[in-house]
């Protein structure tokens, strides 16, 4: 009996691959959740029994909703845009649905933005899907809710401020000197290939991992963005926590780098004792207690770095490669760029001013901004962003009942005809003027703005400074599609023109 027992069981393993265990995964996610889902969407519908004033829309599957086609559809920019758009086309731009077991409501802009950041904190709060709150953890300012939130962001604020940003600029500039030294220009001939994304992580990475906790580039910050990138993998994935899984590689790559900022706090610690810390956030964090009078916890400082640290290297990685792209595909964008370039570094240097960039300089570089921000309203780092009403309100005559999730698209937003005149063409000219309020939302709006939006644009700024004084480029593919994992990116290289520089 045993052996027929063991025999069996070793047959089920040998004949057992993750290739078949990936293709079920539709399956693997309700047995993964039952219990859960169950309880959230029965709740649910005893809460809402008998209303009849909800958003038009559609529920979708029992239980499941439409997660499976929003994970997937997701991983691409065109995909989440048609399912989207077939959303719209059903519903109109105020609809709801169902993901991971709750009702949704996605809202119409600019109205329904207004009316979510004008009462974030009030009628709503942040509310993150399950794996992107797990993969987060409990004590960043990303997730708090309340007056937790508030105090922290205010602690956080002084960091990222004008005065701070503008004491940043002399230090990301250095910084991408020395990257394109690095990556770009040690290839030894004129021309070259090279994948865009791939290579800025490492200028971006650098520049905050500089700032957060005073790490160089080499060999200790190339294995940290390793990890990293497998963290960042987990965020649009299906969570299912087993062997073979994104979502599941990145819990594994949230508590490396967890250890590794551990060790870093504990060794500053000592430093700090000693007299001889760096002055960056990470002593900051450790020294300055909050208007309260209170330091951080370990834990708090960890979770926190680790937020700020995606935050500030993979979305600016991704609005930079997708911002070469289409300069790539628009050579008279290429040309104005080159010029704005030239006549600031003309002027400085009859000013008898160093090359080293200033925040005045940045100022001056309007073109490049409106360059970076068409780039952001075509592909922005982020498609939406949900959130969890505190109490049954009312929007347009619409009821979203207490508990029922909020989302603000802002795919929607960025591709509304009525905004955006030919929404589909590139056309950095139109930020001559500024948009209509609460249409352009790349860094998401009101009390929970980006906190971290001006340090990434001067980090995007100078990037291109640099790059369009040192080389010119071609797209290989023009039409290779954009992925989203988890930002718009292209994975295909480019071809690389060294040219003398023009100042």
């Amino acid at each position: 009996m045993a052996t027929t027992v063991t025999d069996s069981l070793t047959s089920f393993w040998n004949g057992f691959s993750l290739k078949s265990l990936e293709v079920s995964y539709t399956s693997l996610i309700i047995a993964a959740t039952t219990l859960w889902l169950v309880w959230t969407s029965a709740s649910s519908f005893f809460r809402t029994r008998g209303r009849d004033r909800f958003p038009p829309g559609s529920f979708g599957f029992p239980i499941i909703g439409d997660t499976v086609q929003f994970i997937l559809a997701s991983r691409s920019v065109v995909g989440h845009r048609t399912w989207l758009q077939k959303k719209i086309d059903k519903y109109g731009l105020l609809f709801k649905w169902r993901f991971q077991g709750m009702p949704v409501v996605v809202m119409d802009p600019p109205g329904g933005n207004k009316f979510v950041f004008q009462n974030d904190g009030k009628l709503f709060e942040i509310y993150w899907p399950l794996q992107m709150a797990t993969l987060q953890g409990k004590e960043p300012v990303s997730v708090l809710h309340g007056e937790q939130h508030k105090l922290l962001r205010r602690h956080l604020n002084r960091f990222f401020d004008h005065a701070a940003i503008s004491r940043y600029v002399e230090g990301v500039d250095q910084k991408a000197v020395q990257h394109f030294a690095r990556y770009w220009e040690d290839k030894g001939e004129s021309e070259f290939e090279l994948v865009p994304f791939a290579a800025i992580k490492f200028y971006t990475f650098s520049t905050i991992c500089n700032l957060l906790i005073s790490l160089g580039e080499g060999p200790e910050m190339d294995r940290f963005l390793e990890h990293f990138v497998e963290w960042t993998k987990g965020l649009l994935s299906f969570p299912i926590n087993l062997p073979g899984f994104a979502y599941y590689k990145a819990l594994r790559a949230r508590k490396r780098i967890l250890q590794i900022l551990g060790e870093y706090l504990k060794q500053r610690k000592r430093e700090v004792a000693e007299g001889r810390a760096k002055v960056d956030i990470l002593t900051n964090l450790l020294t300055v207690p909050d208007e309260n009078g209170n330091l951080l916890s370990d834990e708090s400082v960890c979770e926190n770095l680790l937020v700020l640290l995606f935050a500030g290297f993979d979305t600016s990685s991704g609005a930079l490669a997708m911002t070469i792209n289409l300069i790539g595909k628009n050579p008279d964008v290429y040309e104005q760029l080159v010029q704005e370039h030239k006549s600031i570094v003309d002027k400085k240097r009859e000013e008898g001013k160093e090359d080293v960039l200033s925040m005045q300089d940045l100022s001056a570089m309007k073109y490049t901004w409106r360059v970076i921000q068409e780039t952001l309203r075509l592909h922005p780092p982020v498609a939406g962003i949900f959130r969890e009403a505190m109490e049954d309100c009312e929007y347009k005559g619409y009821l979203v009942p207490k508990g029922w999730k909020l989302m603000y698209s802002v795919v929607s937003s960025h591709s509304d005809p009525k905004l955006f005149k030919d929404p589909t063409k590139f056309d950095p000219a139109r930020w001559e003027q500024p948009p209509v309020p609460f249409t352009f939302i790349p860094f998401g709006g009101g009390p929970r703005t980006c906190l971290g939006n001006e340090f990434a644009k001067i980090q995007m700024i100078i990037f291109i400074h640099h790059l369009v004084r040192r080389f010119r480029w071609s797209i290989t593919d023009p039409n290779e599609p954009v992925v989203r994992d988890p930002v718009p990116n292209t994975r295909k290289p480019i071809k690389v023109m060294k040219v003398t520089p023009s100042v």
